[in-house]
């Protein structure tokens, strides 16, 4: 079996990676071809992903033609390898284009990762049929998924298989910073994440650590805090830092959950160009952007986002963070034994069927 496979993000590499083992597990001479990352490129794929960062309403306008061309050169590459699979990992507006072509080729379409249609932009569920399999990380997931072309699953989210390397007792006086994972991010939300924690630190009690994703993404870190003795970043994996930390601030995203698993009261921030942020705001259906608060149905973490991130609101949320610590960790565990454990079997299982049939 030959699968096509294109994974935008590190968070997406892990997923794909406990996919792929899955399917290894019950089907032989597997071959993998495609783009990603970090577990994946166990596999013979390209790492040359940079377009794939590119995100928002505006920045993809601008370099439309330049993501157009990637994505039909992968295209024409899965077609001409004649895979029988290909599995698209979350960024939706780049994939449900090569699901609806190879579809028509015959080729059996996977998606990991549900769009966030209750959240914002519903009519993508018209592009669920050009998904055969939809792999979705939360149960509420499930009730949007009924134009899926076979059936849709609760595979869980990867994290939660990793839940032990965020627990340990050993707290120390450490701040975490997460700005986000793509250069955008770390460009809109740092500095202002570094102006509220140093606002909060006017004791000079707490150091903040920022973990790095990319070694690419070292410099352009070390630039924004330079200059800020009680704020270094390290090259290790964030659970490292966040099972340590007392609190984080963090950009919406995976972080959330990552922190959710630490039990650490939370920030959360988002920052985005206006444009983005003007049209993003009409289409928002959902109360809250951070999965831990839309799996609580309230507000665990605060949210910050846009003209609310500012550094005071950062700084307040971290002193009453820090001064409610034991009352906010206990809402966090509630809502963190609310979460399911990964199981691909399901899936797997209706899959290896429909393979044989």
């Amino acid at each position: 079996m030959k699968i096509g496979i294109v994974s935008a993000e590190p968070s997406g590499d892990l997923l794909g990676s406990k996919i792929l083992s899955k399917i290894k597990e019950r089907f032989e001479n597997i071959e993998v071809i495609g783009v990603g990352g970090g577990p994946l490129t166990d596999h013979n794929i390209s790492t040359d992903r940079e377009i794939l960062e590119i995100m928002g309403l505006v920045d993809p306008i601008l370099n439309f033609q330049k993501i157009t061309n990637y994505r039909n050169n992968l295209i024409k590459t899965f077609i001409d390898e004649k895979i029988d699979v290909f599995i698209g990992i979350d960024a939706p507006d780049f994939n449900f284009d090569i699901h609806r072509k190879l579809q028509k080729k015959g080729v059996k379409t996977i998606h990991v990762v549900c769009p966030s249609v209750w959240a914002w932009r519903p009519g993508r569920v018209k592009n669920f049929k050009y998904v055969d399999y939809m792999l979705c990380l939360f149960p509420f997931e499930l009730e949007y998924c009924a134009s899926v072309n076979k059936q849709a699953f609760c595979i869980g989210h990867p994290l939660l298989d990793k839940q032990s390397d965020f627990e340990t007792n050993a707290k120390e006086n450490i701040i975490c910073i997460m700005p986000g994972s793509r250069r955008s991010e770390i460009q809109n939300n740092l500095e202002v994440m570094v102006e509220g924690f140093n606002q909060f630190n006017f004791e000079e009690k707490y150091r903040a650590v920022i973990p790095i994703y990319k070694e690419d993404d070292k410099y352009l870190i070390q630039h924004k805090i330079q200059g800020h003795k009680h704020i270094s970043f390290a090259n290790v994996e964030s659970s490292e830092i966040l099972k340590k930390a007392k609190a984080a601030v963090v950009c919406s995203g995976t972080a959330t959950l990552e922190t959710l698993l630490a039990e650490i009261p939370t920030t959360v921030i988002y920052k985005t160009n206006w444009f983005n942020h003007l049209i993003l705001k009409n289409l928002m259906m959902s109360e809250f952007v951070s999965i831990p608060n839309i799996v609580a149905d309230e507000e665990i973490f605060l949210e910050l986002i846009q003209s609310n991130a500012t550094s005071e609101n950062i700084a307040h949320d971290l002193n009453s963070n820090m001064a409610d610590y034991e009352f906010r960790k206990k809402m966090i565990q509630a809502v963190k034994a609310k979460l399911e454990k990964p199981n691909l079997d399901s899936f797997t299982n209706r899959f290896y069927e429909d393979c044989r049939g």
